[in-house]
């Protein structure tokens, strides 16, 4: 995976989580359904980029 993926990734994922937690202790009932569902798609899209980012880089090199 590309460093800067990670640069938004990790950041997005501490502000989902301290979220979580605030609301949480707020005392708010959350459905963490949705934020995994949320994360799957994320998790998919930067697949599905990648593997079209090699494929083209695949292409070029012949």
């Amino acid at each position: 995976m590309n460093r800067s993926f990670l640069i938004v990734i990790l950041p997005a994922m501490a502000v989902a989580l301290g979220y979580l937690f605030m609301f949480h202790y707020l005392g708010f009932v959350l459905e963490p359904f949705r934020f995994v569902v949320a994360a799957i798609v994320v998790a998919a899209a930067v697949f599905f980029v990648q593997r079209r980012k090699n494929r083209k880089a695949s292409r070029g090199s012949h």
